[in-house]
C-alpha cells in the first residue's frame, strides 16, 4: 500500500507582539488614565465617579487591546514601508483608521449607556461626529507596529551578521587544515624517507610525533578558539618534526607565563607562524638557528611573541599569504581589537608580535590529553 507525503505545512508567523504583551500594555494604560482623573478631580474638589472613571477607562483599553492586533496584521499586509505601493496603502491605511475608531466608538458609547454608566441614550449622530477625535490612537498603534518591525529586523540582521561572521571564520579555519595536512604531510614523509637509510630510529621517532600531530590536527573540533595549552601543544609536535628533521640546526626555547595557558586565542594560530618562521627564517640560514616563543599577559591583553634569528629582511610591510589569512581571521573574530606587528631586519631575523583581548576558558573545561 502506497502513502503519499503531504507537504510541509507552512510556518506560521509569529504576532509582532504577543496578546499578553498587549493586554498588560492596555492594563497599565487605562490605569494611569484612571488615576489622572482622580487627580484631576481631587485638585478641581469635585467628587470622582469609579463607575464611569474606572468601568471606562478598562473599557477603552479592552477596545483597543481587541484592535491592537488587528492594526498590527493592517501594518504588515498593507505595509508603509514599501515605497512602490506607499500612496494605496496609505489610503488603506486612512480608511481602516476612520472604521476602526467609529466601531470602537459605536461599542464603547452602547456599553457605557446600556450599563447605566452614562446617563441618557446613544446619540449616533454624535457618536459619528466625534470619532474623528481618537483617529489618532490608530495611528499611534502603527507607528508602534513599524518600531517592532524595526527592531526586529535590526535584531535578526546582527543574528544573520553573526552567522555569516562565524561561517566565515569556520571556511577559514576549515580552508587553513586542508592547507596544512597535505602540504606538512608530504614534506614529512619525504623527511622520513630519507631519515630510514640514514636513522632508522630517528625515523620511527618522527613518524610517531607525525602520527600525533596529524591526530591533533584532524581530530581537532571545529572551535574558532583554544586555549593557548592546546595550541601550544601542536606547535611543539610541529617544532619536534622539524627537530628530528634538522638535529643540529633547529633550537627552541619557550617563554609561557603560567596564567596564560588557559587563555583563548584562534586554532591553528601559532603553528603557521612558527612553520614560517622556520621556512623562510631559518631554513636558508646557513648554520644553527633558534626560534623563541612567548606569551605574557599585560593587564586585559595576552601578548605573543613569536621570533627567529635568521635572515631577516628589509621590508617589514610586505604580507605573504600566511600573514593575509591570519589579520583576517583576527579582524573576522576581535574587530578592530587587536594588534599585529612585524619587525625584521637583514641578518636580524623575524619578530611578529600579537596582541589580543585576554580572555579565559570557561571554568570546567580542560583541554584533552595528547
Amino acid at each position: 500500500m502506497s502513502t503519499t507525503a503531504r507537504p510541509p505545512e507552512p510556518q506560521k508567523t509569529p504576532p509582532l507582539v504577543s496578546g499578553s504583551t498587549i493586554a498588560l500594555a492596555w492594563l497599565l494604560f487605562s490605569g494611569f488614565m484612571v488615576l489622572l482623573i482622580f487627580v484631576q478631580n481631587l485638585s478641581a474638589g469635585t467628587p470622582t465617579d469609579w463607575r464611569e472613571a474606572l468601568g471606562g477607562r478598562l473599557l477603552h483599553g479592552l477596545i483597543w487591546g481587541l484592535l491592537t492586533p488587528v492594526v498590527f496584521a493592517l501594518a504588515a499586509r498593507f505595509n508603509l514601508l514599501e515605497s512602490r505601493h506607499r500612496l494605496r496603502h496609505l489610503l488603506a491605511h486612512a480608511a481602516a483608521s476612520y472604521v476602526l475608531t467609529l466601531a470602537y466608538r459605536l461599542v464603547y458609547a452602547a456599553v457605557m449607556h446600556g450599563s447605566g454608566a452614562v446617563p441618557g441614550r446613544v446619540s449616533l449622530a454624535e457618536v459619528v461626529a466625534n470619532a474623528n477625535n481618537w483617529v489618532p490612537i490608530y495611528w499611534m498603534l502603527l507607528c508602534i507596529a513599524y518600531a517592532v518591525q524595526y527592531r526586529e529586523r535590526y535584531r535578526e540582521g546582527r543574528v544573520r551578521a553573526a552567522q555569516l561572521e562565524t561561517q566565515l571564520v569556520q571556511a577559514q579555519l576549515q580552508a587553513l587544515k586542508m592547507q596544512l595536512q597535505p602540504h606538512f604531510l608530504f614534506n614529512s614523509m619525504n623527511a622520513v624517507s630519507a631519515l630510514m637509510s640514514q636513522d632508522v630510529k630517528a625515523a620511527r621517532r618522527m613518524l610517531a610525533q607525525l602520527s600525533q600531530f596529524l591526530r591533533l590536527v584532524l581530530e581537532g573540533t571545529d572551535e574558532q578558539e583554544v586555549t593557548l595549552e592546546q595550541e601550544l601543544r601542536l606547535t611543539r609536535l610541529y617544532l619536534e618534526i622539524e627537530q628530528t628533521r634538522f638535529p643540529d640546526r633547529l633550537a627552541v626555547r619557550y617563554d609561557i607565563a603560567p596564567d596564560t595557558e588557559g587563555a583563548l586565542l584562534p586554532a591553528l594560530l601559532l603553528q603557521p607562524v612558527v612553520e614560517n618562521a622556520v621556512r623562510h627564517g631559518l631554513a636558508p640560514r646557513a648554520g644553527a638557528g633558534e626560534l623563541a616563543v612567548r606569551a605574557e599577559k599585560q593587564g586585559d591583553r595576552l601578548l605573543l611573541q613569536v621570533q627567529d634569528n635568521g635572515r631577516g629582511a628589509a621590508d617589514t610591510a610586505a604580507r605573504g599569504i600566511g600573514l593575509r589569512n591570519l589579520e583576517s581571521r583576527l579582524a573576522t573574530l576581535y574587530g578592530p581589537d587587536y594588534a599585529l606587528a612585524v619587525e625584521s631586519a637583514p641578518a636580524c631575523g623575524y619578530c611578529l608580535r600579537l596582541s589580543i583581548p585576554f580572555r579565559r576558558a570557561a571554568a570546567g573545561v580542560t583541554p584533552e590529553p595528547a
